[in-house]
Protein backbone atom coordinates (compact mmCIF):
# COMPACT_ATOMS: atom_id res chain seq x y z
CA UNK A 1 0.00 0.00 0.00
CA UNK A 2 2.98 2.28 0.99
CA UNK A 3 4.42 2.25 -2.71
CA UNK A 4 1.07 2.59 -4.48
CA UNK A 5 0.46 5.76 -2.09
CA UNK A 6 4.02 6.68 -3.08
CA UNK A 7 3.19 6.45 -6.59
CA UNK A 8 0.78 8.55 -6.88
CA UNK A 9 1.83 11.09 -5.06
CA UNK A 10 4.96 10.95 -7.55
CA UNK A 11 3.28 11.15 -10.23
CA UNK A 12 0.67 14.10 -8.77
CA UNK A 13 3.82 16.28 -8.44
CA UNK A 14 5.38 15.48 -11.30
CA UNK A 15 2.33 16.42 -13.44
CA UNK A 16 1.99 19.71 -11.41
CA UNK A 17 5.57 20.60 -12.32
CA UNK A 18 5.25 19.79 -15.96
CA UNK A 19 1.78 21.68 -16.04
CA UNK A 20 3.58 24.96 -14.26
CA UNK A 21 6.77 24.93 -16.03
CA UNK A 22 7.97 28.56 -17.58
CA UNK A 23 7.66 27.77 -21.12
CA UNK A 24 10.93 29.95 -21.32
CA UNK A 25 12.55 27.94 -19.08
CA UNK A 26 10.92 24.58 -19.53
CA UNK A 27 12.79 21.78 -17.08
CA UNK A 28 16.05 20.13 -17.59
CA UNK A 29 15.75 17.07 -19.69
CA UNK A 30 18.07 15.17 -17.73
CA UNK A 31 16.32 16.15 -14.81
CA UNK A 32 13.13 14.63 -16.37
CA UNK A 33 14.50 11.88 -17.37
CA UNK A 34 15.94 11.36 -13.97
CA UNK A 35 12.15 11.73 -12.37
CA UNK A 36 11.26 8.86 -14.89
CA UNK A 37 13.65 6.54 -13.63
CA UNK A 38 12.88 7.20 -10.27
CA UNK A 39 8.83 6.32 -11.40
CA UNK A 40 10.09 3.26 -13.14
CA UNK A 41 11.79 2.31 -9.57
CA UNK A 42 8.51 3.30 -7.83
CA UNK A 43 6.48 0.98 -10.52
CA UNK A 44 8.80 -1.64 -10.00
CA UNK A 45 8.38 -1.21 -6.17
CA UNK A 46 4.69 -1.45 -6.29
CA UNK A 47 4.82 -4.99 -8.35
CA UNK A 48 7.40 -6.95 -6.44
CA UNK A 49 5.43 -5.93 -3.05
CA UNK A 50 2.11 -7.32 -4.89
CA UNK A 51 3.95 -10.43 -6.07
CA UNK A 52 5.17 -11.06 -2.32
CA UNK A 53 1.58 -10.24 -1.22
CA UNK A 54 0.46 -13.02 -3.30
CA UNK A 55 3.02 -15.40 -2.28
CA UNK A 56 2.05 -15.16 1.63
CA UNK A 57 -1.14 -15.31 0.56
CA UNK A 58 -0.89 -18.97 -1.03
CA UNK A 59 1.79 -19.73 1.52
CA UNK A 60 -0.60 -19.65 4.26
CA UNK A 61 -3.33 -21.52 2.31
CA UNK A 62 -0.83 -24.17 1.60
CA UNK A 63 0.44 -24.24 5.47
CA UNK A 64 -3.52 -23.93 6.51
CA UNK A 65 -4.19 -27.39 4.33
CA UNK A 66 -0.91 -29.62 5.78
CA UNK A 67 -1.59 -28.80 9.20
CA UNK A 68 -5.11 -30.12 8.60
CA UNK A 69 -3.51 -33.13 7.83
CA UNK A 70 -2.53 -33.52 11.61
CA UNK A 71 -5.46 -34.02 12.99
CA UNK A 72 -5.96 -37.92 14.58
CA UNK A 73 -2.11 -37.95 14.29
CA UNK A 74 -0.11 -39.13 17.79
CA UNK A 75 2.23 -35.91 18.73
CA UNK A 76 5.01 -35.85 21.47
CA UNK A 77 5.08 -32.40 22.76
CA UNK A 78 7.14 -30.81 25.63
CA UNK A 79 4.01 -29.95 28.35
CA UNK A 80 3.14 -29.92 32.27
CA UNK A 81 0.34 -31.33 31.88
CA UNK A 82 -1.22 -34.74 31.74
CA UNK A 83 -4.82 -36.24 30.74
CA UNK A 84 -6.60 -38.34 32.75
CA UNK A 85 -8.86 -40.88 31.09
CA UNK A 86 -10.50 -44.26 31.85
CA UNK A 87 -7.72 -44.85 34.29
CA UNK A 88 -4.57 -43.90 31.71
CA UNK A 89 -2.49 -40.43 31.39
CA UNK A 90 -0.35 -39.53 28.54
CA UNK A 91 2.35 -37.97 30.57
CA UNK A 92 6.16 -39.18 29.96
CA UNK A 93 9.13 -37.57 31.11
CA UNK A 94 13.09 -37.85 30.67
CA UNK A 95 16.02 -37.59 32.62
CA UNK A 96 19.33 -35.11 31.46
CA UNK A 97 21.55 -38.39 33.77
CA UNK A 98 20.70 -41.18 35.17
CA UNK A 99 19.19 -40.69 38.37
CA UNK A 100 19.47 -42.76 42.05
CA UNK A 101 15.93 -41.23 42.89
CA UNK A 102 12.85 -40.19 41.21
CA UNK A 103 9.30 -39.30 41.68
CA UNK A 104 6.77 -37.36 40.58
CA UNK A 105 4.06 -34.82 41.76
CA UNK A 106 0.99 -34.73 40.49
CA UNK A 107 -1.78 -31.19 40.75
CA UNK A 108 -5.20 -30.58 40.64
CA UNK A 109 -4.74 -27.33 38.63
CA UNK A 110 -8.50 -26.28 39.45
CA UNK A 111 -8.15 -26.61 43.36
CA UNK A 112 -4.43 -26.63 43.54
CA UNK A 113 -4.15 -29.66 45.58
CA UNK A 114 -1.71 -32.24 45.13
CA UNK A 115 -3.78 -35.59 44.34
CA UNK A 116 -0.95 -38.21 44.06
CA UNK A 117 2.88 -38.76 44.43
CA UNK A 118 4.21 -41.29 43.32
CA UNK A 119 7.61 -42.97 43.98
CA UNK A 120 10.38 -45.24 42.66
CA UNK A 121 10.12 -44.22 38.96
CA UNK A 122 12.53 -45.29 36.59
CA UNK A 123 15.99 -43.37 37.25
CA UNK A 124 17.33 -44.28 33.06
CA UNK A 125 18.34 -41.22 31.45
CA UNK A 126 18.07 -40.49 27.44
CA UNK A 127 15.08 -42.01 27.10
CA UNK A 128 11.34 -41.31 27.65
CA UNK A 129 9.35 -43.24 30.34
CA UNK A 130 5.98 -43.09 30.60
CA UNK A 131 4.81 -42.20 33.72
CA UNK A 132 2.53 -44.73 34.26
CA UNK A 133 -0.10 -42.96 36.94
CA UNK A 134 -3.63 -45.19 37.27
CA UNK A 135 -5.30 -42.21 38.00
CA UNK A 136 -5.48 -42.94 42.23
CA UNK A 137 -4.94 -40.46 44.97
CA UNK A 138 -2.83 -41.64 47.44
CA UNK A 139 -5.44 -43.00 49.55
CA UNK A 140 -6.35 -45.31 46.32
CA UNK A 141 -9.20 -43.69 45.38
CA UNK A 142 -10.29 -42.93 41.83
CA UNK A 143 -9.46 -38.98 40.41
CA UNK A 144 -12.01 -37.53 37.87
CA UNK A 145 -10.97 -37.72 34.49
CA UNK A 146 -9.12 -34.49 33.19
CA UNK A 147 -6.14 -32.20 33.22
CA UNK A 148 -3.84 -32.11 35.80
CA UNK A 149 -0.43 -30.92 36.18
CA UNK A 150 2.93 -32.86 36.91
CA UNK A 151 6.46 -32.59 38.48
CA UNK A 152 9.10 -34.75 38.27
CA UNK A 153 11.62 -34.52 41.16
CA UNK A 154 15.49 -36.74 40.45
CA UNK A 155 18.28 -36.73 42.08
CA UNK A 156 21.70 -38.57 42.04
CA UNK A 157 23.05 -41.00 44.81
CA UNK A 158 24.88 -37.18 46.39
CA UNK A 159 21.24 -35.60 46.33
CA UNK A 160 22.05 -33.22 43.73
CA UNK A 161 19.18 -31.91 41.35
CA UNK A 162 18.72 -33.74 37.83
CA UNK A 163 17.11 -32.08 35.22
CA UNK A 164 13.60 -33.46 34.53
CA UNK A 165 11.35 -32.80 31.53
CA UNK A 166 7.79 -33.74 30.61
CA UNK A 167 6.43 -34.42 27.75
CA UNK A 168 2.40 -35.70 26.43
CA UNK A 169 2.01 -38.01 23.95
CA UNK A 170 -1.68 -37.15 22.83
CA UNK A 171 -3.74 -37.07 19.60
CA UNK A 172 -4.19 -33.94 17.67
CA UNK A 173 -7.86 -33.06 18.23
CA UNK A 174 -8.22 -30.22 15.88
CA UNK A 175 -6.11 -27.17 14.04
CA UNK A 176 -5.73 -23.40 15.06
CA UNK A 177 -5.30 -20.39 13.19
CA UNK A 178 -3.79 -17.31 14.79
CA UNK A 179 -1.96 -14.05 13.97
CA UNK A 180 -0.43 -16.49 10.83
CA UNK A 181 0.07 -19.10 13.20
CA UNK A 182 -0.85 -22.57 13.37
CA UNK A 183 -1.78 -24.20 16.80
CA UNK A 184 -2.73 -28.19 17.54
CA UNK A 185 -5.94 -28.47 20.09
CA UNK A 186 -5.00 -31.56 22.30
CA UNK A 187 -7.01 -34.34 23.87
CA UNK A 188 -8.02 -32.31 27.11
CA UNK A 189 -7.86 -28.23 27.09
CA UNK A 190 -4.10 -27.55 25.92
CA UNK A 191 -3.22 -25.86 22.45
CA UNK A 192 0.16 -25.71 22.12
CA UNK A 193 2.12 -23.83 18.89
CA UNK A 194 3.18 -26.33 15.84
CA UNK A 195 6.79 -25.32 17.01
CA UNK A 196 6.38 -27.29 20.37
CA UNK A 197 5.66 -30.46 18.54
CA UNK A 198 8.73 -32.53 18.58
CA UNK A 199 7.77 -35.59 17.03
CA UNK A 200 4.53 -37.16 15.00
CA UNK A 201 3.04 -40.17 14.78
Amino acid sequence: MWAQRAARRFLTLLTAQIENQDPLAPMDSTEFVSQLAQLSQVEQSVKTNSNLETLSTQFSALTSVSGAEMIGHEVTVSSDQVELAEGGSDGYYLLAADAAKVSAKITDPLTDTVVREIAGLSTAAGEMIALDWDGTDDLGAPVLDGSYLVEISAVDGEGTAIPAYTYRKTDVAEVLFADGQIYYGLSGVQNVPADAVLAVR
